[in-house]
């Protein structure tokens, strides 16, 4: 809670006006009228008179004791995203900056807010220099979550820290920190709580509970079957990694995931194959599920699962990043001499403007 926060709402505890607390500390009532909106603060030799009046010590006071709740970090969060959304990352960056100098060990609201800047920049086509920039100082800030945090904030900022150290090819780094994480717990309580809130007539938010457990694991093991494809490619087995890609693509149908997932297996083999004409065929089906999408909870399988209200703008974000990424990542340099994928590119780039 700000300064000019903590003095308003322990003066009306107290009950006194801003009036008395004027006088009492010999100043103008103006004074501490601008105190409260946080226009200026209070005159260091004040602060100790202060707050003995508000009956508060000198931390509470400067907020040096205090962390911001689920819910204002949460509303904290809300309003840097809302800045990134409407002035770009480098400024909802800085506000994620200042915003964590003021609460320098609070590591729940670190780590949320690493993560927070970790998916908006994936959503960016800034260049991958660009990106590298601002990894490095998301690394920094899930090392201080993993050092100020709970026991379970310490877990997700090692799992994150882990994940971006594979990235950058520091496994040595990453082996340790997920030697530090707990197996899985045998026991898992979420048939139970859904079966409770069944038996309370609370349907919809059991129905909700397993969907999204379900959604889950269905995207783990695509993620599994991308893994084990790719093995098979590294082996030479490039029979085995066509039918693994294939299996992967029948499950995304099966579970009625959307279409765009049912080609990310079998594109990521097409790439690691460097097949042209099956990579320019997967990817132009991929964009094109991204420009007509059906909705996740009009299927069997998630209808209890509400969709954002902007996910229209968030797959349009989706596509800026991958046609970037097609033109740009090293990736797809097989590709870039070909008439046909550049005729793909100009396609979906002329669909972003309509």
């Amino acid at each position: 809670m700000p300064l000019n926060s903590v003095i308003r709402e322990k003066r009306k505890e107290a009950g006194l006006t801003q009036e008395e607390i004027a006088d009492y500390l010999g100043v103008s009532a103006p004074a501490v009228s601008k105190w409260e909106k946080g226009s200026t603060s209070p005159d260091i030799t004040l602060l100790p008179a202060l707050a003995r009046l508000l009956k508060i010590d000198i931390n509470t006071l400067l907020c040096f004791d205090t962390e911001p709740d689920k819910e204002e970090v949460s509303q904290i969060c809300k309003a840097i995203m809302d800045v990134i959304h409407k002035e770009g990352f480098e400024t909802g960056f800085l506000l994620t900056m200042e915003k964590i100098r003021e609460y320098p060990t609070c590591g729940h609201f670190i780590h949320t807010a690493a993560a927070l800047l970790d998916g908006a920049m994936l959503m960016t086509d800034m260049s991958s220099g660009e990106k590298m920039k601002y990894s490095s100082h998301i690394i920094s800030l899930y090392e201080q979550a993993a050092k100020y945090g709970d026991e379970q904030t310490r877990r997700q900022a090692n799992f994150m820290l882990a994940s971006h150290y594979t990235r950058i090819g520091e496994s040595d780094k990453a082996q340790k920190l997920l030697d530090l994480l707990p197996e899985q717990s045998a026991i898992d309580k979420l048939p139970l709580m859904a079966e409770i809130l069944i038996t309370q007539g609370k349907t919809e938010k059991a129905g909700e509970l397993l969907e999204r457990r379900l959604l889950m694991a269905v995207q783990e093991i695509q993620l599994l079957l991308i893994k084990l494809s790719d093995i098979a490619l590294k082996e030479g087995h490039s029979q085995d990694a066509t039918k693994i890609s294939e299996r992967s693509a029948k499950l995304a149908e099966l579970f009625c995931l959307q279409e765009y997932d049912t080609y990310a297996a079998p594109l990521q083999t097409a790439i690691d194959q460097k097949n042209v004409s099956e990579s320019i065929t997967l990817l132009n089906s991929m964009l094109a599920s991204l420009l007509h999408p059906g909705e996740l909870n009009n299927s069997l399988l998630y209808r209890h699962i509400s969709m954002p209200s902007h996910t229209a703008e968030i797959r349009k974000k989706l596509m800026k990043v991958i046609l970037s990424e097609l033109e740009d990542g090293d990736q797809y340099s097989y590709l870039h001499s070909n008439e046909e994928f550049k005729e793909l590119i100009k396609k979906y780039q002329s669909a972003l403007v309509r």
